[in-house]
């Protein structure tokens, strides 16, 4: 009887690690056994664009600016373009940007890892001069100036004063013409041809009208009766200009 029980117990002390290879892994311990991917190393749909941000001053040129993204983290590149060519290395987001590049088409290319073979990106970019510049990409049909001091004021002509006025630039009606873009301009005053508030008036997409507050200085005329001002709006860039009716005061009697 003790020589079969022995028996019996050597027989399942044989068997324990064939049912215990038998046994399946729990998720954990079988995800041990796989290779992890290494991050970033799978590029996800690389891709790089030709975008305008602005002109560097009023009715300058567009300036333009070059990004990458979907690039694997940390991966060099090769920029191809007109004018220049340069190596970089994209950040850890796979993203990477170069500013004040000039117009026209650009190439991205690097090697995918694990591999000699090239990959090339061709950079899509927008019509040139289209965004950002101050030269024509808004079609002025028409300017006007409104005097906003009420007629007749009475002041002491002994001391300088101010006068305002509304200047309003529109568009013409067609899409294509009215934006986005900016409008130069500046005022004079009265008859000196001395350019005063230079500035520009913004028309985002779409937009058609820009109104434009100016308070003009007004000198002292200590002997005068009355003092009698007006005002000019001027767009150089469009060759256009108009005048505001005169504004009036009374001086007081002293």
């Amino acid at each position: 009887m003790n020589r079969q029980t022995n028996r019996h117990r050597r027989l399942l002390l044989l068997a324990a690690p064939l049912l215990a290879s038998a046994v399946g892994l729990t998720p954990a311990f079988a995800a041990q056994g796989r290779p992890q991917a290494e991050p970033g190393a799978v590029p996800a749909a690389p891709s790089c664009e030709l975008v305008a941000v602005g002109s560097g001053k009023p009715g300058g040129d567009a300036r333009y600016k070059l990004h990458l993204g979907g690039f694997p983290a940390k991966q060099p590149v090769r920029v191809d373009g007109p004018k220049t060519s340069f190596r970089a290395t994209v950040n850890g987001k796979g993203e990477l940007d170069r500013q004040g590049v000039n117009h026209g088409a650009y190439r991205v290319t690097y090697k995918a890892r694990g591999s000699q073979q090239e990959v090339r990106v061709t950079c899509a970019a927008p019509p040139a001069d289209k965004q950002g510049s101050g030269k024509q990409s808004v079609k002025v049909g028409k300017v006007e100036v409104v005097v906003l001091t009420p007629p007749g004021t009475v002041i002491d002509c002994a001391k300088p004063t101010t006068a305002e006025f509304d200047g309003k630039i529109t568009a013409t009606a067609t899409a294509t013409d009215t934006g986005p873009g900016k409008v130069r301009f500046h005022w004079t005053l009265s008859g000196s041809s001395k350019p005063v508030s230079p500035g520009s008036a913004d028309f985002p997409a779409g937009t058609t009208t820009q109104v434009l507050l100016h308070v003009a200085d007004v000198p002292a005329r200590p002997n005068a009766s009355t003092v009698t001002v007006f005002a000019t709006l001027h767009l150089p860039d469009q060759k256009m200009s108009a005048r505001s009716g005169p504004v009036t005061f009374t001086c007081e009697k002293k």
